[in-house]
């Protein structure tokens, strides 16, 4: 007993230097994140492998397995939503299947969900505004997440996809997917939830209060323990990164942070590339910040919902599924052994 309370004392003092050490845009970051982009913790000096022979290079270049080399291409086409431009990817027909990236990724990291689902069904994967190869945002534009969810409402009505199959990571995907179910659940026939960090579940909101920490410390310390280091190793040193103007040092530090280190590590440069693609989206979300979500909310969603987790995923992202399965009334769960956020890929 006495060691615990040693430990949560610590923390707490830890978590206060931390907050005093930073500006509000960098303390609203500090659990705000951690399901928003693409990858992991120890850094090495470059993402991924450095041999341009390497087998993750061959598979970036070539993402598609033997398997599906038979399956139709799938074609880009662009629509206009609420006065911007957004790309989309589409192939197949049936039901429709609407993917919804995280982050940093864009509608490219589904490519082999597309050309495998296109079998049954019609897909489409949508890069969300600012996304490549949408239209880019403007610098200093801030994005909030009730706005990706307007877009996708809009999507969903433009491209005649109600109701829809909604498959969403991460964020914007996951949690501005939850958020569009608890608003518009006609437009939806189903729903998969790839970890959305929806930390209001927790108890801790967006910025967090000291009392919110204190009582996650108390109740659930190892997951506590999880957002004061993500503050501390992934956020905080990775919007110094941006604010001095390095972008690539800046999202190599948050993707470790997000993604752990192992995954990091087999991250290859052409992916890494990618979300460098996507930096200035999430940088805007990062700014932004989160929309609440309550217990209510969760447990007013009705539609079928699978949720899906990384056996290696963080522990905060764990702790929300979790919360999740206990609420949604009609939910089933898959985990993916040996994988981590980016789980589909």
């Amino acid at each position: 007993m006495k060691t615990f309370a040693l430990i949560t004392f610590i923390s707490i003092v830890y978590f206060i230097a931390v907050v005093n050490n930073i500006r509000n845009t960098q303390f609203l970051a500090l659990v705000l994140l951690p399901a928003l982009a693409l990858a992991g913790c120890n850094r090495p000096d470059k993402p991924g492998p450095t041999n341009e022979n390497s087998d993750e290079n061959k598979r970036a270049a070539n993402p598609l397995p033997d398997t599906l080399s038979n399956y139709p291409e799938p074609t880009v086409s662009y629509t206009e939503v609420n006065g911007r431009r957004l790309a989309y990817m589409e192939c197949g027909r049936g039901q429709p299947v609407l993917l919804v990236h995280g982050g940093s990724g864009d509608m490219r990291v589904w490519e082999n969900q597309m050309r495998a689902i296109s079998s049954k069904y019609r897909v489409i994967a949508i890069s969300c505004r600012g996304y490549y190869p949408s239209e880019q945002l403007h610098p200093d534009d801030t994005i909030t997440l009730d706005t990706f969810v307007d877009d996708l409402t809009d999507v969903i009505h433009t491209l005649d996809l109600a109701p829809v199959h909604l498959v969403g990571h991460s964020s914007p995907g996951g949690y501005g997917s939850l958020l569009l179910a608890r608003d518009h659940p006609e437009l939806l026939r189903s729903l998969v939830l790839v970890e959305p960090p929806a930390f209001p579940l927790l108890g801790v909101d967006i910025p967090p209060k000291l009392l919110q920490i204190l009582g996650l410390m108390i109740r659930r310390p190892r997951v506590a323990m999880g957002f004061l280091r993500f503050g501390a190793k992934g956020i905080r040193p990775a919007v110094k990164a941006f604010e001095r103007g390095d972008d690539s040092e800046g999202l190599r530090i948050f993707m470790k942070a997000n993604l752990g280190a192992e995954a990091f590590a087999h991250l290859s440069k052409a992916r890494f590339q990618q979300a460098m693609a996507n930096i200035r989206p999430l940088k805007a979300q990062i700014r932004a910040g989160f929309p609440p979500f309550s217990v209510k909310d969760a447990r007013s969603i009705k539609v079928p919902v699978l949720l899906v987790s990384g056996e290696k995923s963080n522990v905060m992202l764990h702790a929300v599924t979790d919360k999740l399965e206990k609420l949604l009334p009609n939910v089933e769960r898959v985990n993916i052994k040996n994988a981590s956020h980016n789980m589909f890929e």
